[in-house]
């Protein structure tokens, strides 16, 4: 009898820490850091991206941006009136060796159209679109500036980070793309709340 009472303590103990165990992989498992970058199937993009320089003069070029929107996509155009955090956005790190001149063209023109869940007009981008950005270069030495495009992509509302480089060569400009990442959790909270009033970049 006593020897029948230690065996089911042992297996009883036994099975407690499989439990346990089960339980530590369990919450490993469904764990999840909001402040990673999600992976996203390029079969799941809504969109493509295209960069491109072109030469306009001597020390003067245009960077070209061309999107195509699948599967009813949009986003804010940048010339969207209103504080809209996620709208598309362009930038190059502060350099002496290369500037952004005047304002990004956007060709065709996102038309302004009511939106009802901000009750304001919108201009949202729903076409193929090229975005064509002047560039002056201020220096004959081979150097390499970053830049990034920013904006929401809907429906998915997950923030579009692309990363790319800008680089002279014995004189001859390029762009390359570097990397793309979209955000979901925590920054999909902040960033698809566009319409709110008090919302600053």
């Amino acid at each position: 009898m006593n020897k029948f009472i230690i065996v089911f303590i042992v297996l009883l103990s036994a099975g407690c820490t499989k439990n346990n165990q089960e339980g530590n992989i369990e919450k490993e498992t469904f764990q999840i850091d909001p402040l990673k970058t999600a992976t996203v199937s390029k079969m799941d993009d809504p969109y493509s991206l295209a960069l491109k320089i072109d030469t306009i003069d001597k020390d003067e070029y245009s960077l070209i941006v061309s999107i195509d929107l699948y599967d009813k996509s949009f986003f804010v155009s940048p010339h969207s009136n209103g504080n809209f955090m996620g709208r598309f956005a362009l930038s190059l790190s502060e350099t002496k060796n290369l500037a952004m001149k005047d304002s990004i063209v956007e060709f065709p023109k996102a038309l302004e159209s009511y939106d009802p869940f901000s009750d304001r007009q919108v201009n949202f981008v729903k076409r193929n679109t090229t975005y064509t950005q002047k560039l002056t270069v201020g220096s004959q030495k081979d150097f390499e500036v970053s830049g990034w495009i920013k904006f929401v992509i809907e429906p998915r509302c997950t923030m579009e980070k692309v990363k790319f480089v800008i680089s002279q060569r014995s004189g001859v400009l390029s762009v390359k793309e570097l990397d793309r990442s979209a955000y979901f959790g925590i920054f999909s909270d902040m960033v698809c709340d566009v319409y709110g009033p008090n919302k600053k970049k």
